[in-house]
């Protein structure tokens, strides 16, 4: 999810460069230490004024290639070394001190990319298409892997456009691995700009919920239901709920919090539905509590939401009392607020 949003970002950041602006020939690179073992945090920053942009993303420290452990422990030390992927390369130089380090790079463009790409019935990118699949290390490996898996052919323009949204040989074989082959580049480029990525599966497989649609997570993402949401409606007792009901009481504010607080209040029905009911017509703890305050203590939800929606409060019941009604039932309650008792 963080590259996703990383890399979306930067190149939301500004304008989209179009295939008639230059290639930058070279940039600033920066390196930090990642959260994961084994990788770094790599930011490229390339182009000048409105046209800059900024490309950033955790990557394996044997991308970086030449530059070994001390290098990088060093203390100021110059290091050179280069970031070779199918599509071009990055030639770096710059300095080290206590696990980060910053420099210059060039660019070079790998002739032989085109021609590979051509092998494998693909049309020539243009120079920037090239250079964005470079960035992202976007190359022959991921066009192998969708062959692999039988996705439909992509253009050039197609595996640009996934390499800016964070489409990589990473990201396809996560999601194969767990049984999702979207058939086309479209497709995965939209699991992943709604962040469907392989800890989002893998969180809905634990809680029993395998084997969904693409369109499926993807709703589900979207409309917020995720490892918390599925465990608040577990301790709640609401269990093997289908993805359009969870995405129903997501949308309508039935979580673990007001289920929890209106059972507290006596009312905890095995259909959620009528929670989505109290939910909407503004039935909470609160007015619940108002009413039995009032002297009205075993309402059923259907009447409370009727109540709600005539506008019943305890304190037009207590106007009802001073009048001299009694304790009428909350039919007749409703009845004298219809009238306009006042």
């Amino acid at each position: 999810m963080r590259f996703a949003v990383l890399l979306v970002a930067s190149f939301l950041a500004v304008p989209i460069l179009s295939a008639q602006h230059s290639v930058p020939s070279d940039g600033q690179w920066l390196i930090e230490p990642a959260d994961h073992s084994g990788r770094v945090q790599l930011t490229i920053r390339y182009g000048e004024g409105r046209h800059s942009s900024n490309w950033g993303r955790d990557v394996p420290v044997s991308d970086l290639v030449g530059l070994s452990a001390a290098d990088r422990g060093g203390s100021g030390a110059t290091v050179h070394f280069t970031i070779v992927r199918s599509a071009g390369t990055l030639t770096c130089e710059g300095w080290f001190a206590g696990g980060r380090g910053s420099g210059h790079f060039t660019y070079q463009p790998n002739p032989d990319f085109l021609a590979e790409l051509a092998k494998r019935g693909i049309n020539a990118p243009t120079a920037w298409e090239q250079f964005e699949m470079t960035m992202a290390g976007v190359g022959l490996e991921l066009v192998d892997e969708l062959q692999r898996q039988g996705y439909a052919r992509p253009t050039a323009g197609e595996l640009a456009r996934m390499a800016t949204h964070g489409v990589d040989l990473e990201y396809v074989r996560d999601i194969g691995a767990r049984g999702y082959h979207l058939k086309d580049a479209a497709s995965l480029v939209r699991m992943r700009d709604h962040g469907v990525d392989r800890e989002f599966i893998e969180s809905l497989d634990r809680a029993g919920y395998k084997n969904l649609s693409a369109e499926a997570l993807v709703r589900m993402r979207d409309h917020g239901v995720d490892p918390e949401f599925l465990a608040s409606l577990d301790r709640a007792g609401y269990k093997n709920l289908g993805t359009e009901d969870l995405v129903r009481l997501r949308d309508h504010g039935v979580d673990g919090d007001y289920i929890a607080a209106m059972k507290e209040a006596g009312y905890a029905p095995a259909n959620p539905e009528e929670l989505v009911a109290a939910r909407d017509h503004g039935v909470d703890p609160t007015y619940i509590r108002s009413l039995k305050e009032a002297g009205y203590e075993r309402l059923s939800l259907a009447e409370l939401r009727r109540a709600r929606d005539h506008g019943v409060t305890r304190a037009f019941i207590q106007l009802v009392k001073a009048r001299g009604y009694g304790t009428p039932s909350i039919d007749e309650v409703i009845r004298l607020r219809d009238r306009g008792l006042d």
